[in-house]
């Protein structure tokens, strides 16, 4: 089914595998009924291909523990700071507004490849699956013009806003990065929140680096870049920010330390977690 994607789409489906599996673990760090049936049957296919052939078969926690952390940030947006509008940039197949609780009033913006949300709507239709929040797709090229697309779908930028960047900065270019944060910035309101997930540069130009490197572009997607000071690269637009690197206290969740990771190669690979607000929120909230 998911045929009809361009390689970075397909990444989704991906994503979806390691979902559904860590969904099916008695020691799940979060549920996700859904992340199957989205995964079509490429994703796996996928899944398997990158962990045979770069991982040597390694069940990398980072999906695990990037989207628990990511779940509980919302749940605080939401219950703590009573945010009430939400933008996922690149959503792919992310089912946050089917499985977790939301306040009333509560609007989510889903923005990815047309063709992407395109099959996500139809997979989800045909099992009848109900949001707990208002949910719009906006299908969108992150690269091009995607602002006006936005408002035209009913965002209001006088309005706080949780801005929630999944998966998505390391496959673009830094010009691409800053332009997105750029807009981003843009659009927010004070008290508005960014979270993302990001590599550093130097992790990524490392050796240890390299294999999954060669990987990703041979298969049409690749990561081309990181940062090193992400608190210096979202200052410059106003917003404050905290980052975790993952395997630290809050970015753990019991998962980390059992991870069996190859010998020599870094547990966190230089990846971390990113949480920045404009003035009137609290980046330590998180």
């Amino acid at each position: 089914m998911g045929g009809v994607l361009d390689p970075l789409a397909r990444t989704a489906l991906w994503t979806a595998s390691m979902r559904a599996r860590e969904h099916a673990r008695a020691d799940r760090l979060f549920e996700e009924p859904l992340a199957g049936l989205l995964a079509t049957e490429e994703g796996p296919l996928i899944m398997s291909g990158f962990e045979g052939d770069v991982q040597g078969g390694v069940q990398d926690p980072a999906l695990a523990v990037r989207t628990r952390y990511f779940d509980d940030a919302i749940r605080r947006a939401d219950t703590i700071r009573g945010l009430r509008q939400f933008v996922f940039v690149a959503a792919g197949m992310d089912t946050r507004a089917y499985r977790l609780g939301w306040s009333e009033g509560s609007s989510l913006f889903e923005l990815d490849r047309p063709a992407l949300l395109d099959l996500k709507s139809g997979l989800l239709a045909q099992v009848g699956a109900q949001s707990g929040c208002s949910v719009q797709p906006v299908g969108v090229d992150l690269t091009g013009g995607w602002t006006t697309a936005l408002a035209a779908a009913g965002f209001i930028s006088s309005a706080p806003t949780f801005w929630l960047v999944e998966g998505l900065l390391y496959f673009l270019t830094v010009d691409e990065r800053d332009t997105l944060i750029k807009e981003m910035t843009a659009l927010s309101a004070p008290g508005s929140w960014l979270l993302a997930d990001y590599v550093t540069q130097t992790s990524l130009d490392s050796d240890a680096m390299r294999a999954w490197r060669v990987k990703m572009a041979v298969s049409g997607h690749p990561w081309q870049s990181g940062c090193d000071d992400p608190a210096a690269m979202l200052g410059g637009h106003g917003w404050a920010t905290t980052v975790a690197g993952y395997g630290s206290p809050e970015a753990d969740f019991g998962r980390w330390a059992a991870a069996e990771l190859a010998p020599g190669v870094s547990g966190t690979r230089g990846r971390y977690l990113i949480t920045a607000t404009l003035s009137g929120g609290s980046a330590s909230a998180v």
